[in-house]
């Protein structure tokens, strides 16, 4: 437990709501202090927790490469994708100087409020999105065979197999990730399912789908509207909102990946002809 106005002094926390903040800061988190030199995460530990640092500079380390590949300064988050997903740490994080950084490990996410607990997750999920954008422009090397088939285009291409993962459930309506960057929206009361393209949503509704809202007897400020490509328009619950979200940004997230992985190898492979 700490003093919320610490919160309101770290971009990370900019745009939480207030009763966020006061959750937050009410759960029981550790700051931690480094030395110059140290170790604060090994790649491939089995550690979940995320950080925020608070003062001092730590380098980023990623195998196979010696010397690092960013450098994060005061405000800097990471830490997220083991957070996320409980995966082995993905780089190693080294104090550069004398550090003091703020942990909050992955149990947090049960002490949470659902509304809370879904902005933290989407505020990380586009910190993820990021630090692979990062990565990509950096050019990582990693080292691959001489093998001139990419592994990482099979991959992607295997990505495209229809999955079927739900993502958002209410009394009969549900939503599932069908694989592709599309999803099925299947209502058991009215019987229907409808497959489409994931996109951003809006509260814009256009003029025929607020009438057959209407004539459906419900109500058009419950929903939300996405279109994409051939798929046309479609409506989405208000409820899913977080759910959606979140979705496209691990889809982003996954897609930056595949493609550093896929560039990384063709760039190794053409140094190595």
């Amino acid at each position: 437990m700490f003093d919320v106005q610490l919160l309101d002094k770290i971009k990370f926390f900019a745009d939480f709501p207030q009763n966020a903040k006061n959750e937050i800061a009410a759960l029981d988190t550790v700051f931690k202090k480094y030395a110059a030199n140290s170790p604060i995460i090994n790649e491939g530990d089995e550690s979940n927790s995320f950080f925020i640092l608070l003062q001092g500079k730590v380098s980023v380390y990623k195998k196979p490469n010696v010397n690092p590949i960013n450098e994060l300064k005061p405000g800097s988050v990471f830490g997220e994708i083991a957070f996320l997903s409980a995966k082995p740490r993905a780089a190693s994080i080294v104090a550069l100087d004398p550090c003091i950084l703020l942990e909050f490990d992955r149990k947090i996410l049960h002490q949470l409020s659902p509304d809370v607990r879904d902005h933290l997750k989407d505020k990380l999920i586009t910190i993820l999105v990021q630090h692979l954008n990062d990565i990509i422009e950096l050019r990582t090397k990693e080292t691959f065979g001489l093998d001139t088939s990419n592994p990482h285009e099979a991959e992607m291409i295997g990505a495209k197999v229809e999955v079927h993962k739900q993502i958002f459930g209410q009394e009969g309506y549900y939503i599932y990730y069908v694989g592709n960057g599309e999803a099925l929206i299947e209502n058991k009361y009215e019987g229907t399912q409808n497959k489409v393209r994931m996109a951003e949503l809006t509260e814009v509704i256009p003029g025929k789908f607020v009438t057959a809202i209407k004539q459906a007897n419900r109500d058009p400020d419950d929903y939300l509207y996405g279109q994409s490509g051939d798929f046309g328009g479609y409506l989405v619950l208000k409820t899913a909102r977080h759910a959606w979200k979140s979705t496209l940004l691990a889809i982003q997230a996954e897609k930056f990946d595949l493609g550093r992985k896929s560039d990384t190898f063709r760039n190794r492979n053409l140094e190595l002809s």
